[in-house]
């Protein structure tokens, strides 16, 4: 996650009444200047997205997917939609002057994630991110929605510790509980998206991956989470079709691809096609 910029505005949160509960209005609530106060008072424990948009394609299209990853987080992230057509001095005090872009909240402070549209991906890449340094300043606390609708089955008990090594920045040790709930529970698709996940964080962390595939799959991690997901595909598959010495590497990482990206997904399913005509 970048820091470029960041600021500090817990003094404004401050002067704001703290939240009863954990309980929001919505996912990603509308931002005026009380709300924003609130939300600031919020960040001391639960991690807040702030998105800065307008009526531009590229905000709807954005604001569409952080909705759709923040419905998708179980609470772990609360949202605030800041115009910047109507509350310019909203964007102006976070140092943003065009939209669309994407701040995350923690303890009052808020720090640039990035500026422009983002894949799916790449949100669940740099969230990731803000959830292990949120983690490391103890601002883990979950939210619900006020009145919503009937809460979803609980995760079991395997599921949330996986999900709060996660949180508190010790992926080897979500990705050991993954493999063991897998190992368990093979029909467990929780568990193998999880896993996918940590998997992908992992390798992003360690920005190298070894042995004759490593620049390959580096590459094909690159292109994914820069939102080229036609490419990375399209990178495996290339190298699929001419190197049959490693094709069964090649096919895991493609089928953990597909995990990442989701099944139902255009460019998966043209994908999918294609691998199966090269295997058979």
């Amino acid at each position: 996650m970048s820091n470029f910029g960041a600021m500090d505005l817990s003094g404004l949160a401050n002067k704001a009444t703290p939240p009863a509960g954990t309980a929001i209005t919505g996912w990603l609530v509308p931002g005026d200047e009380p709300t924003l106060r609130r939300y600031l008072t919020l960040s001391e424990t639960t991690p807040v997205l702030m998105l800065v948009s307008d009526q531009s394609e590229a905000s709807v299209r954005l604001r569409a997917a952080v909705l759709e990853v923040l419905e998708a987080s179980q609470g772990r992230f609360a949202g605030i939609d800041i115009d910047i057509t109507s509350n310019p001095q909203l964007a102006q005090a976070v140092a943003v002057d065009k939209a669309p872009a994407m701040l995350a909240i923690l303890a009052g402070q808020p720090a640039p994630l990035f500026q422009g549209e983002a894949t799916k991906e790449q949100l669940l890449s740099v969230l990731g991110q803000v959830l292990q340094l949120a983690g490391e300043k103890n601002i883990t606390q979950t939210v619900s929605i006020q009145g919503g609708a009937a809460p979803e089955k609980p995760l079991a008990p395997e599921h949330l510790a996986a999900v709060a090594a996660i949180d508190a920045g010790d992926l080897p040790e979500a990705k050991r509980l993954y493999e063991k709930l897998i190992v368990e529970y093979p029909n467990d698709s929780d568990a193998t998206a999880g896993l996918a996940q940590v998997n992908l964080m992992l390798r992003l962390a360690a920005k190298d991956q070894t042995g004759p595939l490593g620049p390959l799959f580096y590459e094909a991690d690159q292109l994914l989470i820069g939102g080229d997901t036609r490419g990375s595909l399209a990178l495996l598959l290339d190298r699929f079709e001419i190197d049959t010495d490693t094709r069964d590497p090649i096919r895991d990482r493609l089928l953990e691809m597909f995990i990442l990206i989701g099944d139902s997904d255009t460019e998966v399913l043209q994908a999918r096609r294609r691998l199966a005509t090269l295997l058979f």
